[in-house]
This record gives C-alpha cells, sequence and structure tokens, in this order.
C-alpha cells in the first residue's frame, strides 16, 4: 500500500491559492527531498500531509487512510516542522519520557539524550537552550517516536555541522527501522543522501518524478 496518494490537491490560503491540482504518489518505505523556492508551498504541503490542513479540493490518503480521517492519519505521521512543539518550562529528559507516555510508547531517553551529545543539557529548562540544542532535541524526540511515515521541514536549520551529521544519522534511522520520509530543505546536497527521489514544487504543482 503507497504511503501518500494525493489526487487532484487543490488548498487556498486566504485568497491564493498554493496547491493547484497536485498529484503525487509516495511508496511505503520511500524517501523523497522536497525542493522548492521560498513560499513555493513545501511546508503546506507537508502540513496537508500531516492533517494539519485540509484541502479546498481534491483527495488524498495516507497509508489508505482519507486525509478526512484525521486521527487515523496523525497515528502514522510524524510532523517535524518550524514549530518545534517543545514543552519550554520542561527538561529536555522531561519532554522525551512525556512524548513517550503520550503516544503509549517505551524507549531509552537517557541513551537517546547521549546519541545528540545532550546529556549535559538533560535537566536544564529547554527555553534556557540554544536554537540548535532544540533541534537537536526535536529530532531525537523523533528517533524514539517511530512513525511510519516521517515529515521533516528544514532538518538543518540552527544546526552546526556535528548536528547536521546528527540529523543524517537519525534520518538514517528512521529510514533503516522502515520508515517512509518526505523532507523539505533548503540544503539538498545534505538531504538527498538521505532522500534522494527529488520533487520539486513550482506553481503549485510537483516536477521531477510527482507520479
Amino acid at each position: 500500500m503507497p504511503a501518500v496518494q494525493l489526487r487532484g490537491i487543490w488548498l487556498r490560503l486566504g485568497r491564493d491559492a498554493v496547491l493547484r491540482g497536485l498529484d503525487l504518489d509516495v511508496g511505503a518505505g520511500e524517501a523523497v527531498t522536497l525542493l522548492g523556492r521560498n513560499g513555493a508551498g513545501k511546508s503546506t504541503l507537508l502540513r496537508l500531509i500531516a492533517s494539519a490542513l485540509s484541502a479546498t479540493r481534491g483527495e488524498g490518503r495516507i497509508f489508505g487512510y482519507d486525509l478526512t480521517d484525521r486521527r487515523s492519519v496523525r497515528d502514522h505521521v510524524h510532523l517535524l516542522g518550524h514549530d518545534l512543539g517543545l514543552y519550554p518550562d520542561l527538561t529536555p529528559r522531561e519532554n522525551l519520557a512525556f512524548s513517550l507516555k503520550m503516544h503509549g510508547q517505551t524507549g531509552d531517553v537517557s541513551a537517546a539524550l547521549e546519541r545528540a551529545d545532550l546529556t549535559r543539557a538533560a535537566d536544564r529548562r529547554v527555553r534556557f537552550l540554544s536554537a540548535g540544542m532544540k533541534k537537536r532535541l526535536t529530532l531525537t524526540r523523533l528517533a524514539l517516536l517511530a512513525r511510519p511515515l516521517v515529515l521533516i521541514d528544514e532538518p538543518f536549520a540552527n544546526l552546526d555541522a556535528e548536528g547536521r551529521e546528527l540529523a543524517l544519522n537519525l534520518m538514517r534511522g528512521a529510514r533503516e527501522a522502515g520508515s517512509t520520509l518526505i523532507v523539505a530543505a533548503h540544503e539538498p546536497e545534505l538531504s538527498l543522501r538521505v532522500a534522494p527521489r527529488a520533487l520539486v514544487l513550482e506553481a503549485g504543482q510537483l516536477t521531477k518524478g510527482g507520479q
């Protein structure tokens, strides 16, 4: 069963049509890099696939679930967007433990923090962490909360060279675990190492292998 099937998707934000009759097929276990200029709608497309936005017209399915069945879709999708979704008054350790609990999962939080080089900051409130450390934490949470479909918007933003390598390794880990991966990135030379199928969003439609 395909991970993502979109047909004739239109999405308007105000008076502007961001997506225009868009079609997309992504196979289960596939890894895709989504390219496009600023404002092309990459973030919008990821949010639509995650059921955070509703299409104005058209239809879509995520692992066979209609996009309108938001609960089922969200059980299968992990979206890491510009809003990192961290609890600023909790520590990194508490953020990860709480996320696992909320999703009914278990995991080794201490080991995950160590892999992300966050052990020294593990018990500091998130509000006092740097932007790069917060990004590392969200990527670590993504790795812990295994989902069949992983959507990442700009995974390398606010990361130094070491952090970028960490992001690549976590994305590789998601692929090795069987997750389907869609990455919107301004640095395709990095994301294409893990997500080699390139799609370009232009004028609200996908080119270069959207089907």
